[in-house]
């Protein structure tokens, strides 16, 4: 039975039929390839967009830093310089009070100087006055020794 299935379905499918059926297969698996080929492209195409998109948005990103790394500078030196004067200034209001105070006790000094020397000037007819006495009563108690007085 089964040969004469086979003998029935060889009748049926003759060479031509099996040359076609490839030929089919064939133009079914071209048109496979290119379609699959065409969603290659077409995915290609979408990649390359969307390559240029990215290009643009990093490109605008990296403007978008610079600029800000620019501003950034440009604060960072502002402060640098407020801070350079804040400080100049503190410096300078230390220098006026220590010369300030320098010269107060400038002043002092030379008031307790003038003190020492007025007052030595008064003390010395004092001191001389003294020796004159101490002076005199030495030469006294000499003679008074010697037995002349």
């Amino acid at each position: 039975m089964m040969d004469s299935f086979m003998d029935k379905l060889a009748e049926k499918v003759s060479a031509s039929d099996i040359i076609r059926a490839n030929a089919q297969a064939e133009a079914a698996e071209t048109e496979r390839l290119r379609q699959e080929a065409e969603q290659f492209r077409t995915q290609l195409e979408q990649l390359k967009e969307s390559e240029k998109e990215h290009r643009a948005i990093i490109e605008e990103t990296r403007d978008s830093l610079n600029s800000r790394m620019d501003d950034n500078e440009s604060k960072i030196h502002d402060v640098g310089v407020q801070v350079y004067r804040n400080v100049q200034a503190i410096v300078e209001k230390s220098r006026e009070k220590s010369e300030e105070g320098f010269k107060e006790l400038d002043n002092r000094l030379e008031t307790l100087q003038y003190a020492v020397e007025s007052k030595n000037k008064a003390v010395t007819p004092l001191v001389v006055i003294t020796l004159l006495i101490a002076l005199s009563d030495l030469v006294f108690n000499i003679l008074r020794f010697l037995g002349v007085i």
